[in-house]
């Protein structure tokens, strides 16, 4: 049981705001976001003095704009080690790939990528501390050809975090409120386009859920070959039992009642089998 609880606390998925609930319905467009490396020196040398094991990591998270509302579940990526710091000039490599699929197409849904360094204290405690954030558009006022949408972009990163979106003075757009600060010679070089190749998997990724390539997912192999290929489904086979009685309880959530299912299971006679086998 406390295991279950464990699974189903990792999985929660903040809703979009009602109001942005509430516009029609659009077809789910499916994303591949590749978060290449992070340049310039965006850790303070004071914290690599105070911290043992520094590492830094990336979180990102979806946001609205218009509602100042973040939904779905912040995704953090494979922590990284500091030491690449030392080299001229200072660069930290993720080649991590990102995937979701959305139906909120609108100029005001955005990523949020927050940078976060971690290491451990004396007492062997481990603290993070945030660098700085960036505001990934994913959505384009203006149509971008396919070459363009597959080449390298440059993020730019403000000081403080996240939570600053909530304050009520920064107004859209956002790039260019006085109320924040730009960090110079830091960036975030990533790629951002469609990627169709997510949509026979949907069905195994929630909308809004943001995933990383290098996790494992139920009914997926793991992704091999260039960075950014997403893993492939597994083989699906149909099968046949003549005979065979079963019963369907409904999941917790699923929002079935006890009259929508019937006592008696499935009926032998009508087997659930694909159509041809």
């Amino acid at each position: 049981m406390n295991d279950w609880h464990r699974i189903f606390d990792q999985n929660v998925l903040v809703p979009p705001h009602p109001q942005r609930a509430r516009q029609p319905l659009r077809e789910s467009t499916a994303f591949q976001c590749v978060l290449k490396w992070l340049d310039g020196p965006l850790i303070k040398q004071g914290v690599l003095e105070v911290l043992s094991e520094v590492g830094c990591h990336l979180r990102v998270s979806l946001f609205d704009v218009t509602y100042r509302h973040f939904f779905g579940r912040t995704l953090k990526t494979t922590v990284r080690p500091a030491e690449q710091l030392s080299r001229q000039p200072s660069r930290i490599v993720f080649n991590e790939p990102l995937y979701f699929h959305t139906s909120l197409n609108h100029p005001n849904i955005v990523a949020v990528v927050e940078v976060v360094t971690e290491g451990r204290k004396r007492d062997g405690t481990l603290q993070a501390l945030s660098c700085g954030f960036g505001i990934l558009r994913i959505f384009s006022s203006k149509p971008e050809s396919p070459t363009s949408a597959s080449q390298d972009k440059r993020l730019r990163l403000y000081r403080g975090t996240p939570r600053a979106l909530l304050h009520p003075r920064l107004q859209d757009p956002i790039e260019q409120n006085k109320h924040l600060t730009l960090i110079e010679s830091c960036s975030l070089q990533y790629t951002l386009r469609p990627h169709p190749l997510l949509e026979p998997a949907f069905h195994l990724l929630p909308e809004n859920l943001l995933v990383s390539g290098l996790q494992q997912i139920p009914g997926l192999l793991p992704a091999h070959g260039e960075t950014g290929s997403f893993p492939h489904l597994f083989v699906q086979l149909g099968m046949y039992a003549p005979g065979s009685l079963g019963y369907l309880e409904p999941r917790p959530g699923s929002q079935l009642w006890e009259g929508d299912v019937t006592p008696t299971g499935w009926d032998p006679a009508q087997p659930l089998a694909p159509p041809g086998l």
